[in-house]
């Protein structure tokens, strides 16, 4: 947003006067290494802009300021409160869902165990019942 702002006011404001350019001393570089434009345009011009547009910078300043940070840092910490309770309870969800899965392994540790010894008891039954028929064969 910034950025555009500063796009139109050099759009708005042609080329630099002569009081603008000003002089520049032999002892600094010729040239703004980031731009490449000579030094002695560069600085009076910059310098004479920002005069031009101070109204606009502290306009531009006093919509920042106005902006409402308090509301910005109350929200901010109310997420990560509400991020450290939503930690705390998947740690919660974790803990019950790990003694969860023991009860069910212990569950089916006990059906095997069960199957096992109903397993055993119907082959005890079997014999007695053998047992009984061969018996009443005798009788």
């Amino acid at each position: 947003m910034v950025l555009s702002i500063i796009r139109y006011w050099r759009s708005q404001e042609g080329n630099p006067s002569k009081r603008e350019l000003g002089e520049s001393s032999a002892s600094l570089p010729k040239i703004l290494p980031v731009t490449g434009e000579p030094i002695h345009h560069t600085i009076p011009l910059l310098a004479t802009r920002i005069a031009r547009h101070e109204d606009r910078l502290n306009d531009i300043v006093n919509v920042i300021n106005g902006l409402p940070c308090g509301h910005i840092t109350e929200d901010v910490n109310n997420l990560i409160i509400g991020q450290t309770a939503m930690e705390s309870k998947v740690e919660q969800m974790k803990t019950e869902f790990s003694e969860s899965l023991e009860f069910i392994v212990a569950l089916c540790s006990a059906n095997v165990a069960m199957g096992d010894v109903l397993a055993s008891f119907d082959h005890e039954l079997e014999q007695i019942c053998a047992h009984n028929s061969s018996l009443r064969r005798a009788i």
